[in-house]
Protein backbone atom coordinates (compact mmCIF):
# COMPACT_ATOMS: atom_id res chain seq x y z
CA UNK A 1 0.00 0.00 0.00
CA UNK A 2 0.64 3.59 -0.84
CA UNK A 3 2.78 4.93 2.43
CA UNK A 4 0.19 7.93 2.67
CA UNK A 5 -2.94 5.77 2.03
CA UNK A 6 -1.16 3.48 5.08
CA UNK A 7 -0.70 6.60 7.07
CA UNK A 8 -4.32 8.17 6.45
CA UNK A 9 -5.20 4.20 7.29
CA UNK A 10 -3.45 4.38 10.74
CA UNK A 11 -4.44 7.34 11.59
CA UNK A 12 -8.05 6.68 11.20
CA UNK A 13 -7.97 3.53 13.24
CA UNK A 14 -6.46 5.05 16.20
CA UNK A 15 -8.75 7.71 16.02
CA UNK A 16 -11.47 4.81 15.91
CA UNK A 17 -9.52 3.27 19.03
CA UNK A 18 -9.46 6.55 20.98
CA UNK A 19 -13.16 7.31 20.69
CA UNK A 20 -13.95 3.45 21.82
CA UNK A 21 -12.19 4.30 25.20
CA UNK A 22 -14.30 7.92 25.29
CA UNK A 23 -11.40 10.02 24.66
CA UNK A 24 -11.59 13.09 23.14
CA UNK A 25 -9.77 13.31 20.43
CA UNK A 26 -9.22 16.67 17.67
CA UNK A 27 -7.71 17.02 14.18
CA UNK A 28 -5.80 20.27 13.35
CA UNK A 29 -6.60 21.69 10.57
CA UNK A 30 -4.20 21.86 7.07
CA UNK A 31 -0.88 20.14 7.47
CA UNK A 32 1.23 23.11 9.41
CA UNK A 33 1.27 21.24 12.75
CA UNK A 34 3.82 18.10 13.29
CA UNK A 35 1.40 15.98 15.42
CA UNK A 36 -1.43 14.30 13.75
CA UNK A 37 -3.88 14.48 16.84
CA UNK A 38 -4.80 16.11 20.06
CA UNK A 39 -6.24 13.94 23.02
CA UNK A 40 -7.60 15.09 26.13
CA UNK A 41 -7.17 13.22 29.45
CA UNK A 42 -9.72 12.94 32.11
CA UNK A 43 -8.16 16.11 34.08
CA UNK A 44 -8.47 18.24 31.33
CA UNK A 45 -5.05 18.07 29.60
CA UNK A 46 -3.87 18.03 25.92
CA UNK A 47 -1.63 15.56 24.46
CA UNK A 48 -0.13 16.21 21.54
CA UNK A 49 -0.09 12.94 19.57
CA UNK A 50 1.87 11.76 16.73
CA UNK A 51 0.46 8.30 14.38
CA UNK A 52 2.89 5.80 13.32
CA UNK A 53 2.17 2.73 11.89
CA UNK A 54 4.16 -0.71 13.20
CA UNK A 55 5.59 -3.47 11.07
CA UNK A 56 5.99 -7.06 12.73
CA UNK A 57 9.30 -8.40 11.76
CA UNK A 58 11.24 -10.89 13.91
CA UNK A 59 9.07 -10.99 16.79
CA UNK A 60 9.31 -7.38 17.28
CA UNK A 61 6.82 -3.92 16.66
CA UNK A 62 8.85 -1.47 14.64
CA UNK A 63 8.25 2.16 13.73
CA UNK A 64 10.18 5.41 12.70
CA UNK A 65 10.75 8.30 14.83
CA UNK A 66 11.28 10.74 12.29
CA UNK A 67 9.00 12.74 10.01
CA UNK A 68 9.24 12.32 6.17
CA UNK A 69 8.72 14.98 3.76
CA UNK A 70 9.84 15.18 -0.20
CA UNK A 71 11.11 18.42 -1.94
CA UNK A 72 12.84 18.67 -4.77
CA UNK A 73 16.01 16.92 -4.07
CA UNK A 74 14.38 14.05 -2.60
CA UNK A 75 13.17 12.83 0.91
CA UNK A 76 14.41 14.71 4.06
CA UNK A 77 14.02 13.59 7.51
CA UNK A 78 13.44 15.09 10.87
CA UNK A 79 12.97 14.08 14.65
CA UNK A 80 10.31 15.35 16.45
CA UNK A 81 12.59 16.84 18.90
CA UNK A 82 9.98 17.65 21.61
CA UNK A 83 7.00 18.71 18.96
CA UNK A 84 5.05 16.09 19.88
CA UNK A 85 4.03 14.32 23.53
CA UNK A 86 3.78 11.14 22.70
CA UNK A 87 4.16 8.46 19.39
CA UNK A 88 0.63 6.36 19.32
CA UNK A 89 1.58 3.34 17.14
CA UNK A 90 -0.47 0.82 15.69
CA UNK A 91 0.45 -2.46 14.64
CA UNK A 92 -2.12 -4.00 12.31
CA UNK A 93 -0.40 -7.48 12.37
CA UNK A 94 -0.28 -7.86 16.07
CA UNK A 95 -3.57 -5.94 16.95
CA UNK A 96 -1.60 -4.04 19.42
CA UNK A 97 -2.01 -0.31 20.48
CA UNK A 98 1.13 1.45 22.02
CA UNK A 99 1.74 4.59 23.79
CA UNK A 100 5.43 5.86 23.85
CA UNK A 101 7.22 9.01 25.25
CA UNK A 102 8.39 11.10 22.28
CA UNK A 103 11.76 11.63 25.02
CA UNK A 104 12.24 7.58 24.75
CA UNK A 105 12.47 7.83 20.78
CA UNK A 106 14.90 8.05 18.21
CA UNK A 107 15.15 7.96 14.69
CA UNK A 108 13.96 4.81 14.67
CA UNK A 109 12.32 2.37 17.97
CA UNK A 110 11.42 -1.66 18.53
CA UNK A 111 9.22 -3.02 20.68
CA UNK A 112 9.21 -6.50 21.61
CA UNK A 113 6.21 -8.74 21.29
CA UNK A 114 7.72 -12.20 21.25
CA UNK A 115 10.21 -13.99 23.34
CA UNK A 116 13.75 -12.89 23.32
CA UNK A 117 16.95 -15.62 24.09
CA UNK A 118 18.18 -13.23 26.47
CA UNK A 119 16.34 -10.69 28.63
CA UNK A 120 19.19 -7.92 27.72
CA UNK A 121 18.68 -4.53 29.37
CA UNK A 122 18.78 -2.98 26.26
CA UNK A 123 14.85 -4.95 25.34
CA UNK A 124 11.75 -2.63 25.11
CA UNK A 125 8.91 -4.72 25.76
CA UNK A 126 5.51 -4.24 23.80
CA UNK A 127 3.42 -5.06 26.61
CA UNK A 128 5.33 -2.15 28.63
CA UNK A 129 3.87 0.35 26.24
CA UNK A 130 0.33 -0.89 25.73
CA UNK A 131 -1.50 1.77 25.59
CA UNK A 132 -4.47 1.02 27.90
CA UNK A 133 -1.20 0.60 30.80
CA UNK A 134 0.30 3.95 29.69
CA UNK A 135 -3.32 6.19 29.32
CA UNK A 136 -3.54 8.53 30.90
CA UNK A 137 0.34 10.13 30.58
CA UNK A 138 1.42 11.39 34.27
CA UNK A 139 -0.18 15.00 34.59
CA UNK A 140 3.08 17.03 34.64
CA UNK A 141 6.22 15.99 32.10
CA UNK A 142 8.78 17.56 34.51
CA UNK A 143 6.92 16.35 37.61
CA UNK A 144 10.00 13.52 37.87
CA UNK A 145 12.52 16.66 38.18
CA UNK A 146 10.10 18.30 41.12
CA UNK A 147 9.76 14.79 42.89
CA UNK A 148 13.48 14.13 42.63
CA UNK A 149 14.01 17.85 44.34
CA UNK A 150 11.63 17.57 46.56
CA UNK A 151 13.16 14.16 48.24
CA UNK A 152 16.45 15.87 48.31
CA UNK A 153 15.52 18.72 50.46
CA UNK A 154 13.16 16.36 52.47
CA UNK A 155 16.65 14.39 53.34
CA UNK A 156 18.08 18.06 54.44
CA UNK A 157 20.23 17.71 51.23
CA UNK A 158 21.58 21.46 50.20
CA UNK A 159 20.04 21.87 46.55
CA UNK A 160 22.56 24.83 45.65
CA UNK A 161 21.21 25.62 41.69
CA UNK A 162 18.26 24.66 39.11
CA UNK A 163 19.71 24.23 35.42
CA UNK A 164 20.71 27.38 34.07
CA UNK A 165 22.46 28.81 30.40
CA UNK A 166 24.21 25.80 29.10
CA UNK A 167 24.91 23.66 32.42
CA UNK A 168 24.90 20.18 31.12
CA UNK A 169 23.65 19.64 34.73
CA UNK A 170 20.05 20.14 35.87
CA UNK A 171 20.95 21.23 40.06
CA UNK A 172 24.31 21.14 42.27
CA UNK A 173 23.80 18.91 45.30
CA UNK A 174 26.07 19.63 48.63
CA UNK A 175 26.78 16.89 51.18
CA UNK A 176 27.39 17.31 55.03
CA UNK A 177 31.64 17.34 53.85
CA UNK A 178 30.47 20.62 51.74
CA UNK A 179 31.46 18.37 48.49
CA UNK A 180 29.69 20.06 45.71
CA UNK A 181 28.41 17.56 42.91
CA UNK A 182 27.03 18.20 39.29
CA UNK A 183 23.66 16.37 39.26
CA UNK A 184 21.66 15.36 36.41
CA UNK A 185 18.06 13.94 36.96
CA UNK A 186 16.38 11.46 34.47
CA UNK A 187 12.79 9.67 34.43
CA UNK A 188 13.07 5.95 34.46
CA UNK A 189 10.43 3.45 34.26
CA UNK A 190 10.13 -0.60 34.62
CA UNK A 191 10.63 -2.80 31.94
CA UNK A 192 11.38 -6.46 31.86
CA UNK A 193 11.63 -6.26 34.99
CA UNK A 194 14.55 -3.43 35.70
CA UNK A 195 14.40 0.52 36.10
CA UNK A 196 15.94 1.52 32.68
CA UNK A 197 16.67 5.30 31.57
CA UNK A 198 18.17 7.00 28.33
CA UNK A 199 16.39 4.94 27.02
CA UNK A 200 15.43 7.49 23.92
CA UNK A 201 17.32 9.96 21.58
CA UNK A 202 18.59 12.05 24.71
CA UNK A 203 20.48 10.76 27.42
CA UNK A 204 22.85 11.90 30.91
CA UNK A 205 26.02 14.24 30.31
CA UNK A 206 29.17 12.00 29.96
CA UNK A 207 31.67 11.82 33.03
CA UNK A 208 33.28 15.00 32.09
CA UNK A 209 30.62 16.79 32.63
CA UNK A 210 28.61 15.48 35.64
CA UNK A 211 29.07 13.80 38.99
CA UNK A 212 26.13 11.91 39.63
CA UNK A 213 22.81 10.85 38.05
CA UNK A 214 18.75 10.78 39.85
CA UNK A 215 16.55 8.75 38.58
CA UNK A 216 12.95 9.04 39.53
CA UNK A 217 11.05 5.69 38.35
CA UNK A 218 7.62 6.38 38.28
CA UNK A 219 6.65 3.00 38.55
CA UNK A 220 8.56 2.03 42.06
CA UNK A 221 8.08 6.14 43.19
CA UNK A 222 11.55 5.10 44.03
CA UNK A 223 14.55 7.80 43.54
CA UNK A 224 18.16 6.14 42.49
CA UNK A 225 21.41 7.38 42.23
CA UNK A 226 24.32 6.27 40.16
CA UNK A 227 27.89 7.71 40.01
CA UNK A 228 28.10 8.79 36.78
CA UNK A 229 31.44 6.96 35.93
CA UNK A 230 29.82 3.55 36.98
CA UNK A 231 29.06 3.03 33.56
CA UNK A 232 30.28 4.05 29.63
CA UNK A 233 26.36 4.51 27.77
CA UNK A 234 24.07 2.58 29.64
CA UNK A 235 23.27 0.84 33.05
CA UNK A 236 19.36 -0.56 34.09
CA UNK A 237 18.60 -1.56 37.66
CA UNK A 238 17.26 -4.93 38.56
CA UNK A 239 14.02 -4.73 40.62
CA UNK A 240 12.85 -8.70 39.81
CA UNK A 241 14.64 -11.28 41.31
CA UNK A 242 16.95 -13.34 38.52
CA UNK A 243 17.48 -16.63 37.97
CA UNK A 244 21.12 -17.02 38.64
CA UNK A 245 23.06 -14.27 41.60
CA UNK A 246 25.16 -12.47 38.19
CA UNK A 247 27.42 -10.57 40.20
CA UNK A 248 27.33 -8.29 37.25
CA UNK A 249 23.39 -7.71 38.17
CA UNK A 250 22.83 -4.10 38.98
CA UNK A 251 20.04 -4.46 42.05
CA UNK A 252 17.85 -1.49 42.13
CA UNK A 253 17.36 -1.88 45.76
CA UNK A 254 21.42 -1.11 46.69
CA UNK A 255 21.11 1.92 44.56
CA UNK A 256 18.12 3.92 46.49
CA UNK A 257 19.00 7.34 47.24
CA UNK A 258 18.84 5.79 50.79
CA UNK A 259 21.63 3.94 50.33
CA UNK A 260 23.68 5.53 48.27
CA UNK A 261 23.74 9.01 49.75
CA UNK A 262 26.45 10.48 50.38
CA UNK A 263 28.52 9.16 47.75
CA UNK A 264 31.46 7.16 48.90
Amino acid sequence: MDPHRQGDLTEAIVIAELKRRDIPVSVPFGDNERYDLLAEDDSGGIWKLQVKTGRYRDGKVLFNGKSQHTNASGHTYQEYDGDVDYFVIHCDEVGGLYLVPESEVGSQMSLRVADATQDHRTINWADDYDFDERWPPEPATTGWRDAVIADLRERGIDVLGARGGDAPYDVVVRDADETLYRTSIRPGSVSGGRVRFDTGSTHAPGRDDVDLVLVRCRDTEETYLIERDAYDESISLRVEPTRNDDKRTHRAADYTLDRRWPPA
